[in-house]
Parts: C-alpha cells; structure tokens; sequence
C-alpha cells in the first residue's frame, strides 16, 4: 500500500495522516521468509504520519500473526509479535546514517507500507520461535517429543574416549 505524505512534508502543516492497514493474505512470499514462517496469517501496521521538528514522521505499532516451528521441538505454533515505534520519513536520496535514528525512506512525496513492514521485520524479528517457553526439546538419542512424556534413553552417557579414567574415580 502507497500513502501520499505530502499534505504533512509542507513546513507549517498540522495535518496527519491516520496508517491503518492489515493484509490478511499478504502477497508478499518475504514476509514468510523474514519471520521464519510456514504461513502468515496477518501482517500490518497502524499509526499516524504528523510533522515534527519540521520533517515528516511516524510513530507505529507493527503486528504480525502466523504459524512457525518451534526451535526445540519442531511442533508448529502460532506466534503473534507486536512492535511500537517511530521514526523520521527522509527523501530515498538523502543521507540517512545518524546514529540509532529509524528512517523510512520516501519517493517523490509516497512511501510504500510494505517495503516499510518488510524492511523493519527482517531488522527486528527474533532468529527462532519456541512453542513454549519451558519446551523441554528432543531427545538427542531417540527423536521422542521430551513435552509429551520421557523416552528410554540412559540420562547419562560415559564417553568411550575417558574410560581409562573410570578406575580413578
């Protein structure tokens, strides 16, 4: 989606720009990509463009819901992440290398909300989900879901390369 900023980018402007926009289907197969996901449910962004210290800005909340597989386990859980923000709209030409400022680049006046989106998740997203924060994993031995119950594995396991030193202690 493609939002006009002019209205907000004139100097004395008071004006804002209300952002409400959700995709229920994204189009876009990097979204997947970005966060890890087998499927993407929604991904969207709400907030309002306004002017400040005489530049366009905007101050966002970022949702994204879908499925991805637990790191430990591999079960597939749903994962729904929410990040709030703001940052300064700059001309694509301008120079944006200030510090930890959060740019959102403009072209002739519009900025396109999923560039934007695709940009922020691929910086901001974790590198892997858990089904659970207590996911207790696989057995290393056997596979066997560690969550569902205990395998028949030996706890405990010599190595073979240290067995001389087993008559020491």
């Amino acid at each position: 989606m493609r939002i006009n900023i002019e209205l907000v980018r004139k100097k004395d402007a008071a004006a804002s720009i209300d952002v409400d926009y959700f995709a229920a289907e994204p189009q876009k197969s990097a979204y997947a990509a970005l966060l890890g996901a087998s499927k993407v449910d929604c991904v969207g962004i709400e907030g309002v463009i306004t002017q400040k210290s005489g530049f366009p800005a905007i101050d966002y909340r970022i949702t994204a819901s879908f499925w991805a597989d637990c790191a430990r386990c591999g079960a597939g859980t749903e994962q729904k992440i929410e990040f709030d923000g703001a940052g300064y709209i700059v001309a694509a030409s301008e120079d944006k290398e200030d510090g930890d400022e959060f740019y959102i680049t403009e072209t002739d006046g519009v900025i396109e909300l999923d560039d934007f989106i695709a940009e922020f998740l691929g910086v901001r997203v974790p590198y892997r989900y858990l089904c659970s924060e207590d996911c207790r994993g696989l057995c290393q031995k056997c596979g066997a879901d560690l969550n569902t119950g205990g395998c028949g594995c030996a706890k405990t396991e010599k190595n073979p390369a240290f067995k001389i030193l087993n008559d020491f202690f």
